[in-house]
């Protein structure tokens, strides 16, 4: 195999993925292929001004215990996104400065944290996408002493978190996508928003409305569809 033909590795694949999502969206890819994005109703938000995380998916439970956080950190390839799911109080935090300093080391796509977090002004300059649903000072503590198998499959909210499948989070919320999707419904999503680019430049440049571009009236006078045109 020459240089030319030699496959990308698995985090330039990433990589590239990353670039396509910082202009398409979660809201676009779930409105562009709804049969095969999952939502995952997770109330965590940006903590350190990087409103946008992508990546295979590496999950991880823990139960106010930094132990399985570490080993998970430890093992998580470059480029996938670190999910750690605090099954009980969440009143401690799992990831703080030190933790992000070392998942910048080794590449990390982000962290995202059902639970809580610390050290937002040292987190701010680090970059790394993390998301939690909480922040407090109180670091979590080491209370297990023993290795466990990772990566896990996690439930958030009724939602299997399952390795290897593709994260999404955005200021819209989070969803997940089967990695064997993750093209097509990004070739999807970008014809949507190409779409979607056409009508608001018909509304701005044209004068067109909202009821113009789906043709409300005849809708409503059963003289035509509602649908949108530009």
């Amino acid at each position: 195999m020459t240089v030319t033909e030699q496959r990308p590795t698995d985090e330039e694949h990433i990589n590239r993925i990353r670039r396509r999502f910082a202009t398409v969206g979660c809201a676009q890819l779930a409105d562009a292929a709804p049969e095969f994005v999952v939502p995952l109703h997770l109330p965590a938000v940006p903590r350190n001004g990087r409103p946008r995380v992508c990546g295979p998916v590496f999950p991880v439970a823990t139960t106010d215990d930094m132990l399985p956080a570490l080993q998970a950190l430890a093992q998580t390839p470059p480029g996938h996104v670190l999910f750690i799911h605090n099954t009980v109080t969440r009143s401690e935090a799992i990831v703080g400065d030190i933790f992000l300093t070392s998942a910048a080391v080794q590449r990390l796509g982000g962290i995202v944290v059902d639970g809580a977090v610390r050290d937002l002004t040292d987190l701010a300059v680090i970059d790394v996408p993390v998301f939690s649903t909480q922040v407090t000072f109180v670091s979590a503590r080491t209370t297990s002493q023993r290795a466990i198998d990772l990566p896990q499959t996690v439930e958030v909210a009724g939602t299997a978190v399952r390795p290897g499948d593709w994260l999404f989070g955005d200021p819209d919320g989070f969803l997940l996508l089967p990695a064997d999707r993750v093209g097509a419904v990004f070739a999807a999503g970008a014809v949507l928003r190409d779409r979607e680019e056409a009508l608001k430049k018909a509304m701005q440049h044209d004068g067109k409305t909202l009821a113009d571009l789906t043709h409300l009236d005849d809708f409503l006078d059963g003289t035509g569809d509602l649908g949108f045109t530009p």
